[in-house]
Formats: C-alpha cells, structure tokens, sequence
C-alpha cells in the first residue's frame, strides 16, 4: 500500500527534464542521424536514377533506403547495445521497429498501390465521359517501401547505431 501511495504522489511532482541530455544520448543521437542520413541518401539515389536534384526526397515517404526503418533500427540496436539486449527497453524498441518495418513493407505499401490504381479508374473515367467528370486531388503513390528498401534501412539504422555507440565516450 505504501509503494502505490508513493507512486500517485510522484506522479504529481514535476520533474525537470534536461532536454540537453536527451538529445546527448546515444539513442536519440543514433536514431536521429539514422533518419536524417537515410532521407539524404534517399536523395542521392533519386539523383543518380533521375539526374536531377530533387529535394522533396528528404521528406518523401517510400524510397530506398527507408528512413522509417533506419530510425526505429537504430534506435532498437543502440538500446541493445548500451543496455544490452536482454533488458526490458530494448524489448521495447524492438517490438516497436517491428511493428514499423511491418506497416512500412505491407500496410504502407498496399495503400500506394490502393492509391494509384483509385488514380487510374479516376483517369481513365475523366477521360471517357465529359459529363460525369470526378473531381478528385491525385491521391499520393508512393506510401510504402518494397522489402528491400526496408531491408536495407535496417541495416543502415544497425549500421549508424553500432557507429555512434563505438564513438559515445568521445562525446561525453
């Protein structure tokens, strides 16, 4: 009873949060550089397939590597490898990458292809009929990723993650 009485009355104390501390923290320093870097790498893919710059890219969802999976990786391989793999929080960021490598490589990539096919019935019934035009905003095709753009934002996210852990002590 008087562990529960404990529990209520911290949660009505406010903590202060040292957000500086947050943001010097190998988890959040991982996943943040995993997310960024994969965006930029994002668009240099799209400048060497295309051969123009195209700074939409950086926060275009879909493409390769996926910058979804990079984060949630990174995140869940440096809690693994600053707690150790065992423990509950690293459990906890990868079940959580999971679930998002899942919903980026399915659901995600189901909703693009629902997208443009709803985009070509619109198309082709504009096209047809003069007088039962739809007006509807082009729905957005690329939600998703194929597995490999997943597959390789996992390995970049590990990648970042066993980088920046490596370095930690450097910036301390």
């Amino acid at each position: 009873m008087e562990g529960n009485k404990r529990m209520f009355q911290d949660i009505g104390t406010v903590n202060h949060v040292n957000f500086l501390e947050i943001v010097r923290h190998p988890w959040f320093m991982s996943a943040a550089i995993a997310g960024v870097s994969a965006n930029v790498i994002k668009m240099l893919v799209a400048r060497v397939r295309r051969g123009i710059w195209d700074w939409r890219e950086l926060k275009a969802a879909g493409g390769m590597p996926s910058a979804h999976s990079a984060l949630v990786s990174s995140l869940a391989f440096a809690v693994g490898l600053t707690d150790g793999f065992d423990k509950p929080y690293a459990m906890i960021a990868a079940g959580f990458a999971l679930i998002v490598l899942i919903d980026a490589a399915t659901l995600r990539r189901e909703s693009g292809e629902h997208a443009k096919l709803l985009n070509r019935i619109i198309s082709h019934l504009n096209s047809a009929s003069e007088s039962d035009r739809i007006e509807a905003q082009r729905l957005e095709e690329r939600l998703g990723h194929r597995r490999r753009e997943v597959i390789a934002g996992v390995l970049w996210g590990c990648l970042v993650a066993f980088s920046v852990c490596a370095v930690w002590d450097f910036w301390k």
